[in-house]
């Protein structure tokens, strides 16, 4: 994919990667543009981490422009720390979203590419400010882009048993950000048997120093409290995504429709439990299923949006 970084109304900026097939050759009358957020201690290079493991295929393949971004206080992204007071980091990352980065991504690609609308393709950590932002967009009268769609996989509504009892250990790199060990972190991310072993020569490169606010405040003001106060304000269509046994939630067919019931103002809500799948899904064998099941939901919405 190719790099960016855009700079934002408030002088702050966005980076990332985008891949943009040409709109000629794209057989879509409805044509969605993919933004997707990373998990924690990853970077936008998540969903584009090797030639077979990348979003690029299923976009070229669909002729649907794709965008991969490094969060808020992630990578070439404009910080966001200190949070004020009243606020946390995933309420004001989405605040962001909404505000600057969407509006930029989608007059810098969504209108030159010829797309209808934004769908958001979130990952655990980032399915939070992605919610959240959906929930921004739909209370906005007058919002900067149009929103189709949200996507969100590896985060559920209960911590598991053992993130509770042992949560993971991290360094330091300075007063706000750490870094998961990397022995550790492969070793709850993957599944023996569910990936192809070459993924982890590039686990140092796809480390990410990462807000340790972030993964400090999400068990206590997140997982109270998100169904209440945003899923149920989310009027597009959702996937929802959770996969058996994930390390880090209770993943469960019973979890799965508890938290589509969440999402009570949407217009369409499909969930489903990935059977197998590892954590990082998208580094794994499910890949390319899985950006194909996302690629379609994403062209449904935007065919969806326009009627």
């Amino acid at each position: 994919m190719d790099p960016f970084q855009y700079t934002l109304s408030d002088n702050g900026t966005v980076a990332g990667v985008q891949n943009v097939p040409p709109s000629p050759t794209s057989p879509l009358a409805h044509r969605p543009l993919i933004i997707a957020m990373h998990g924690g201690c990853y970077d936008h290079q998540y969903f584009d981490a090797t030639p077979n493991l990348s979003a690029s295929v299923a976009s070229n393949a669909f002729g649907v422009p794709f965008v991969s971004i490094d969060r808020p206080s992630y990578g070439g992204t404009s910080s966001i720390l200190p949070i004020p007071n009243g606020t946390n980091f995933f309420e004001r990352s989405a605040q962001v979203l909404h505000q600057q980065i969407l509006p930029e991504l989608w007059k810098r690609v969504g209108e030159p590419s010829n797309c209808n609308c934004i769908v958001l393709l979130c990952h655990s950590l980032g399915v939070m400010p992605g919610i959240i932002t959906a929930a921004l967009h739909a209370k906005d009268e007058k919002s900067l882009y149009p929103l189709g769609g949200l996507i969100a996989s590896g985060m559920g509504d209960k911590q598991s048993p053992a993130m509770k009892d042992s949560a993971p250990s991290f360094n330091f790199v300075d007063e706000d950000h750490a870094l998961f060990p990397l022995e550790a972190k492969d070793a709850i991310m993957f599944k023996p048997g569910t990936f192809d072993p070459e993924i982890l020569k590039h686990s140092e490169r796809l480390n990410a120093a990462y807000p340790y606010s972030e993964v400090g405040q999400f068990a206590a003001a997140w997982l109270p409290f998100w169904k209440e106060k945003w899923a149920v304000h989310v009027k597009v269509p959702v996937m929802f995504a959770l996969v058996e046994d994930d390390p880090f939630f209770v993943a469960t067919q019973q979890e799965v429709d508890t938290c589509v019931k969440a999402f009570t103002s949407s217009l369409r809500v499909d969930g489903s439990l990935l059977r197998g799948a590892p954590h990082c899904v998208e580094l794994s064998h499910w890949s390319q299923g899985w950006y194909a099941r996302c690629f379609g939901f994403a062209m449904e919405c935007a065919a969806s949006f326009d009627i």
